[in-house]
């Protein structure tokens, strides 16, 4: 087991057990207590869990450095066809959220003279470091957990600007309702960030198609192309085509 896949089992785990002992986690993945606490001490140190005297518990799942480490590996394959799907010199929108970021990242180490406006600062940051890219950040009202510039102010901001691409997360799927999120504002923020462009991108892994968010925010065929993962289900592959989506499947 690699190290990535260590850090996705500990995060799962602990989010279905809650707070666990080391010797617990060392027995379940099945490798010494010394590579767990070490797994433990880094996964702390990226404010994803807390440690205690023998134990770990997660931090917050709100968190967008908990959200990162999640399922990783489907959201970097994720991000890395995403970015396929751009050209040199473009400008384009992207939202908040952990994919996102990957997403980003992946651009600006592949891609040249990219321009992205974004209301992420934990994107911003996450890019800061490349010459490769050009960042516009929107203003607005910081949400901390999840590092994003949301309300008014950025709605206001995004209407400056028109670009052909948006790419997006999503929290959920409804067939009822379409693509979902969990935070009012948010959704709301996003909805007129989706109006300043032509088309639109979600990145979302397969298993945001199994549940449902408390608030829809796009309806099926307002979305241009889908980037998931290989798990997603045939019956949702096959509704979501016939939807008129496009569908790029991550290897």
């Amino acid at each position: 087991m690699t190290l990535k896949e260590r850090h996705t089992a500990l995060l799962e785990y602990l989010t279905e057990h809650g707070k666990t002992e080391v010797a617990t986690l060392a027995d379940y993945l099945n490798t010494s207590k010394v590579t767990i606490r070490k797994d433990l001490d880094t996964l702390s140190e990226r404010g994803i869990i807390k440690r205690e005297r023998g134990y770990a518990l997660l931090k917050d799942p709100d968190d967008i450095n908990y959200r990162m480490a999640f399922h990783y590996d489907n959201k970097q394959r994720i991000a890395h066809a995403a970015a396929s799907l751009v050209q040199d010199g473009e400008t384009l929108i992207i939202e908040s959220g952990s994919t996102c970021a990957l997403f980003a990242e992946e651009l600006a180490k592949h891609k040249q003279n990219i321009t992205i406006i974004t209301n992420s600062v934990y994107l911003a940051d996450y890019v800061a470091d490349y010459n490769t890219v050009e960042i516009i950040l929107l203003g607005g009202t910081l949400q901390p957990k999840g590092r994003s510039l949301v309300g008014p102010l950025t709605k206001q901001a995004i209407q400056n600007f028109h670009v052909d691409k948006i790419f997006a997360g999503t929290d959920g799927f409804s067939r009822d309702f379409g693509f979902t999120g969990e935070d009012l504002i948010r959704t709301d923020t996003l909805r007129e960030m989706i109006k300043s462009a032509t088309h639109t991108y979600i990145l979302a892994d397969s298993t945001k198609f199994r549940q449902a968010g408390a608030v829809a925010y796009l309806r099926c065929p307002d979305v241009y192309q889908l980037i998931t993962d290989s798990g997603i289900l045939d019956e949702d592959y096959k509704y979501l085509n016939e939807q008129g989506i496009h569908i790029l499947i991550a290897e």
